[in-house]
């Protein structure tokens, strides 16, 4: 059985927010995660970097959007 590795895309240096990062600890689905795994794939980035860069991108208002029930994001141009 060969293992092989794939080179992790370097961290982003401590001051690049303003502040440092730390680490946290979060539970996400299968699928919430491949997701993050493609983007940050594609854009050659950290699954923390992805996550920092939804957040501060306004991807809390769009989970604020989202209704449990009916399994989507609520369309609220309706």
């Amino acid at each position: 059985m060969t293992i092989s590795t794939v080179p992790r895309p370097e961290r982003a240096e401590p001051g690049a927010y303003g502040e440092r990062k730390r680490p946290k600890q979060f539970m996400i689905t299968d699928w919430a995660s491949d997701e993050m795994d493609k983007v940050a794939d594609e854009l050659g980035i950290t699954r923390s970097e992805v996550l920092e860069r939804l957040i501060r991108c306004g991807g809390l208002a769009a989970a604020k959007k989202y209704d449990s029930g009916a399994g989507q994001c609520r369309d609220e141009s309706v």
